[in-house]
């Protein structure tokens, strides 16, 4: 029945009295506080309860404003966060996870087209275990970080931050 409905909207048309063009005097509102929206992307095979993520996922960011959440699609989701702030804390912290699959997201650009963006690339913390002590330094995790792909960033130099980099 879907596939029906879908071929007949396929060849649905507008009439010529129809297919005046709508122009919004209030265009700017319509937008308003996109900045700090961000598209995200459940990475499943089988799509886990969306309800169950969006719960898990506001009681771990701690924003200072609610969060929420809208599905364009099966897979896509809009995360439309309080402020600028928490968009950018929530996409530093990344990646997240929900019932072991990632949950990829990118800044929300005005006027781009969904199909667009690309959730094929995510930052990760990387641990590697078993660098001897004299080796863990900033070049060493820079030149690590770059033989797996693009480093991003690095944490703090030398030993100042403990056993990690």
């Amino acid at each position: 029945m879907a596939d029906d409905i879908n071929a007949l909207l396929k060849n649905l048309k507008f009439s010529e009295e129809e297919s005046v063009r709508v122009i919004s005097s209030n265009i700017v509102t319509n937008y308003q506080g996109f900045e700090a929206w961000a598209v995200g992307k459940i990475m499943a095979i089988e799509k886990p309860n969306r309800e169950a993520m969006y719960r898990v996922l506001r009681s771990l960011w701690f924003t200072k404003y609610d969060v929420n959440f809208v599905a364009l699609n099966e897979e896509v989701i809009l995360v439309k966060f309080g402020c600028v702030e928490d968009r950018n804390r929530i996409l530093n912290m990344m990646p997240w996870l929900f019932d072991n699959c990632l949950f990829a997201m990118l800044p929300f650009v005005k006027d781009k087209e969904l199909e667009t963006y690309e959730f094929n690339i995510s930052p990760f913390w990387l641990r590697i275990y078993n660098i001897p002590l004299e080796y863990m330094d900033r070049q060493i995790a820079m030149d690590v970080g770059k033989a797996i792909r693009e480093l991003v960033a690095i944490g703090k130099t030398g030993m100042e931050g403990g056993l990690s980099l």
